[in-house]
């Protein structure tokens, strides 16, 4: 294997670079997070070899905070970038019980006899060329001709025409990667708490679901967007691009709960399977389990969960009470602090109830978490408790995603190994949780491994393709890329008042002033603007708008930048585009870095824009490289495609 790294392994149209790691297909270089090339190396390194789980896991990361959804996961992503699928492997293959192995094609057998006379005619032709240069000079240039015309008739006979050539490997898998949908539980009858039940139930489904390993499962806000207009599933199907949509009801009698579902197959509406499940409330996590078993099997899939025993979760009353206290985290139509204060005050009295329910911390730690960035005055001592429930959760219950997400809040103190450990493993438990799942892809972000951010977040766009928040996102990482254009489509289907900065700055990269003034009027500074700062922040964005076109009108701009920072303590981002702005770069830096470690704001991605090269240029990235353990993580790991190693430091396009 080692001698094989020494060098590029070539077969079909792929190319794997070992020493750049790096994986080429069709002579497109293919995003590939490095723990996903070192399991590649690894296997590709030793083909025919089985490599069983467990010796993957601990070659590549020393089994540390590593559950079997994360294997799983990444073999998806060797596959897709491989040209392949599950169901139809060519070179990396699933050895059922065991692990994995990868083939490389057959090598053409050798014939010994015709090498025999292969060798006899090379030293003929020596001899009759040595003797008769000229003659052969001329046979050459016969050759070549008719070789010539050979080729033009194989060509023209044998090229498929437009409408033979296949699909490509990435649509093939698109199209056959199923998708479910689960359509909200309607609530049967007038029992107390049903319609809680029913939506609350409906949402863990999801998360439950999506731990299925080869299901995508859509998110809940593009779940209830699509419901909301019709649950046919045709048009389903056209709008979330679905496979397949569980559809059913939730009754409750008491402390009974019966939940009757449909599997469907989205293109015919045909049934795979109609089941009643009756439980006691108490059971409602067997229920799920259950549900998503039957899933699993009907589509012959396999079930990514834990064989833990499943724990008991109080009575009717107490499940209806914590679902109610989780919706107010997400509620719109109160002020966001006051959902926030009620939904703990909830969680607190649910805990003094069964202060062992793992859900019920999980969910407390949760909402101290959102309430330390919303409160930055008392951020510190919110997470401290919010990080010791995260703790209790944990250990009452492994397999509940949230706490892992809380407790990698350890990357604020550069602890990267072990906080995207600890995303990864709440992104592999709940792949379909916009929250989880963005938390990961901002910290892959903010180590400027933005190839990746990108490819988790239009993986994200599948799984939630309805939701403006996901375009939002998807529209930012494409602006750090520089991609501005591609940036403004996404950010066209994201709201229109909480994306306005993102707006605002793609505006003006894409040197369109125009537009960034209409945005600074019009949205930034809109009475209807749900963010608190923007009254303040208004007048600054709508001076720099006008001094851009304008450069006499600056120092208005630098009057409205002074009074907000003075008047809040943070920074103006806008700053950025102002005048002599490069011979502040080593003060730009320690402030969007200021923003990163508070916490309040993610527009420290700026040190990763592409417009603004110059900050990465000054020494001052090199000493923020260091001192934030960035740059021991990419020895570690790999740089991004960006950066390379240069001298004690790296070199940042």
């Amino acid at each position: 294997m080692d001698a094989q790294r020494e060098s590029d392994l070539n077969f079909d149209d792929v190319r794997i670079d070992f020493a750049g790691r790096r994986l080429w297909r069709g002579g497109v270089v293919q995003p590939l997070e490095p723990k996903a090339f070192a399991v590649l190396a690894l296997l590709a390194g030793a083909p025919g070899r089985v490599f069983a789980r467990d010796d993957i896991l601990d070659a590549v990361w020393g089994h540390r905070h590593v559950t079997p959804g994360v294997l799983n996961r990444i073999m998806t992503l060797l596959r897709q970038a491989l040209g392949e699928d599950a169901q139809h492997p060519r070179r990396l293959h699933t050895v059922h019980g065991t692990g994995y192995r990868f083939d490389l094609p057959p090598s053409p057998p050798v014939d010994a006899s015709a090498e025999r006379r292969t060798q006899a005619d090379r030293r003929s032709r020596a001899t009759a060329l040595a003797a008769d240069r000229p003659r052969r000079a001329r046979r050459l240039l016969a050759l070549a001709f008719l070789l010539a015309g050979i080729a033009l008739i194989l060509w023209r006979a044998l090229a498929p025409s437009p409408s033979s050539i296949p699909p490509s490997p990435a649509a093939t898998i698109a199209a056959t990667t199923p998708t479910l949908v689960v359509v909200p539980l309607k609530p049967i009858g007038d029992a107390d708490g049903a319609a809680t039940i029913a939506a609350g139930l409906s949402e863990e489904l999801i998360g439950n679901l999506a731990r299925i390993d080869g299901l995508r499962v859509i998110a809940r806000e593009s779940t209830q967007l699509a419901a909301a207009q019709s649950t046919d599933p045709a048009q389903l199907a056209q709008r979330l691009g679905i496979t397949h949509l569980l559809t059913g009801s939730l009754q409750r009698d008491g402390q009974s709960l019966r939940v009757r579902l449909r599997l469907v197959e989205a293109g015919d509406g045909r049934a795979l399977w109609a089941k009643d499940f009756d439980r006691d409330a108490s059971e409602v996590l067997l229920l799920q389990r259950e549900i998503a078993e039957s899933v699993a099997a009907s589509l012959a899939l396999k079930l990514g969960l834990a064989t833990t025993r499943v724990a008991r979760s109080g009575d009717a009353e107490f499940l209806r009470r914590f679902l109610a206290a989780q919706a107010l985290i997400d509620r719109r139509d109160l002020p966001a602090e006051e959902s926030t204060d009620l939904a703990e005050s909830e969680f607190r009295e649910l805990l003094r109830e069964r202060p062992d329910d793992a859900r019920v911390h999980a969910a407390l730690a949760i909402a101290l978490e959102v309430r330390a960035q919303r409160k930055p005055p008392l951020a510190i001592t919110l997470r401290k408790e919010s990080q010791r429930e995260a703790a209790i959760a944990s250990r009452l219950d492994p397999s509940l995603p949230g706490p892992y997400a809380v407790q990698s809040g350890l990357c604020r103190e550069n602890d990267w190994e072990h906080c995207l450990g600890l995303l990864a493993k709440a992104c592999a438990l709940a792949p379909s949780d916009p929250s989880t799942v963005g938390a990961y892809i901002v910290v892959l972000a903010r180590l400027g491994y933005l190839d990746r951010a990108e490819q988790a977040q239009r993986e994200m766009v599948a799984r939630d393709p309805l939701a403006p928040g996901r375009h939002f996102w998807l529209g930012r990482i494409l602006d750090t890329l520089g991609r501005h254009d591609e940036a403004r489509l996404e950010f066209d289907q994201s709201d229109k008042l909480p994306s306005a900065y993102s707006r605002w700055f793609n505006a003006v990269w894409r040197r369109d002033y125009a537009t960034a003034l209409r945005v600074a009027e019009a949205d930034i500074g809109s009475p209807d603007n749900p963010d608190s700062y923007a009254p303040k922040l208004a007048p600054g964005y709508l001076a720099a708008s006008r001094a851009l076109t304008d450069a006499t009108l600056w120092p208005q701009a630098f009057a409205e930048f002074d009074k907000y920072e003075l008047g809040t303590g943070m920074w103006n981002f806008s700053r950025v585009f102002a005048p002599g702005a490069q011979a502040h770069d080593a003060e730009t830096i320690r402030k969007l870095n200021e923003i990163r470690q508070r916490g309040y704001s993610s527009w420290d991605l700026l040190l990763w824009t592409r417009d603004l090269v110059h900050l990465r240029r000054d020494p001052a990235f090199q000493d923020y490289l260091r001192d934030n353990g960035i740059l021991d993580y990419w020895r570690a790991h790999g740089f991004p495609p960006q950066c390379r190693p240069q001298g004690d430091g790296a070199a940042c396009d």
